[in-house]
């Protein structure tokens, strides 16, 4: 995977390199545009130029792809593919320093966003745009809140949904294996009347669905109807199978028989939220509706480990404030009981303090 030469863009830059982050980073680099990391500490941007400035992507996802697995050999490894020629810089350094940023593709945890944008806020304006690209929802929300009460100097933002399946290597930070083929849905959030999009906005689009993830550009209508449901998905698969240590297929009737019953009150729950909150779209957003998408996820995710699984096993924070805690949030606006998502809310933040407290020195 060699970078391309591209024609000449603007550059992009990637803040947040986990697994998601790595992989945009490492495509878009790829198609020939200009990427710029934006990396936690100093110490990490040595250690990136140290181990040659590059992105090394495993595409995992090969070997269950009814072509790829043809061409490759019983027990053969699959070779990492790299992408050289990315810069890197030190969130921290002095903003006067680092210049104005056009295009900004976040790819944070959802719970480390607020702070990570705060790092960087000072060098957009209104002719930059901002992707979002967190699980959960309300992030997009939060940061007008903390960020932009007046409306001038407000970049464009652009919201995406991802459902690449991606895990960041252990043994090296820089190297995301990409497990599974997804696809990638594209929305700008609605500007205030005064604001036209900047011309970034169309050029970070328009990198974005040249990507080979199979990216879809839609409006925001369409877009916040997947995050609805992707929303309603997380909110039952992601705390269920982080309390339970286990697989997403284990969510599913044939392995758990006492789990429609689970599912069937909780998705109930969130289809009463939704239709106070969302009054319009309670046809679509019927309980039943929500479990037969529910459903569906824990069957074409089952032998997945869900990121809340793998943040509880790992002592990390979760996104659960941000899925759950969305959810018992936007139930008190609209005065709705939501005993479930208020357990599991609190199940999730009792095991994260568990983990704290076990980590503190003694």
């Amino acid at each position: 995977m060699s970078a391309g030469t591209g024609s000449a863009t603007s550059r992009i830059h990637v803040l947040g390199a986990g697994a998601v982050g790595l992989l945009f980073a490492a495509h878009l680099r790829q198609a020939g545009h200009p990427i710029t990391l934006l990396l936690r500490s100093q110490a990490a941007v040595d250690r990136f130029e140290r181990q040659g400035s590059r992105i090394s992507v495993i595409n995992d996802w090969a070997r269950a792809h009814p072509s790829r697995r043809l061409l490759l050999q019983p027990g053969e490894d699959i070779t990492p593919c790299a992408v050289g020629g990315i810069q890197a810089e030190d969130i921290h350094t002095e903003n006067d320093r680092q210049g104005v940023i056009s295009k900004l593709v976040v790819a944070t945890k959802a719970q480390d966003t607020l702070q990570a944008f705060g790092r960087v806020r000072m060098r957009l304006g209104a002719q930059s745009t901002v992707v979002l690209l967190q699980n959960g929802m309300g992030v997009f929300e939060a940061i007008q809140r903390e960020f932009y009460t007046q409306t001038d100097n407000v970049p464009a933002f652009i919201v995406g949904t991802n459902a690449h399946g991606c895990l960041r290597s252990c043994s090296d930070e820089f190297v995301t294996r990409h497990t599974a083929m997804g696809s990638c849905t594209f929305a700008t959030r609605p500007a205030p009347a005064a604001c036209g999009a900047p011309d970034s906005a169309l050029e970070l689009v328009t990198a974005l669905t040249e990507l080979p993830l199979d990216v879809a550009v839609v409006n925001w209508s369409d877009l916040h109807m997947q995050l609805l449901l992707k929303l309603a998905a997380n909110a039952v698969i992601n705390p269920a199978t982080a309390l339970a240590g286990c697989h997403n297929g284990l969510l599913s009737p044939c392995d758990a028989p006492t789990m429609p019953g689970f599912m069937a009150l909780a998705c109930a729950e969130i289809a009463a939220i939704y239709a106070r909150a969302h009054p319009h779209l309670h046809g679509e957003l019927s309980a039943h509706a929500i479990e037969e998408y529910v459903t569906r996820i824990v069957h074409v995710t089952a032998q997945n480990r869900s990121s809340m699984l793998q943040d509880v096993a790992s002592g990390r924070p979760t996104e659960v404030d941000w899925i759950n805690g969305h959810l018992v949030r936007l139930a008190h606006q609209h005065g709705v009981s939501a005993p479930i998502n208020t357990a599991l809310l609190a199940l999730i933040k009792l095991c994260e303090a568990a983990s704290e407290e076990r980590q503190s020195p003694s």
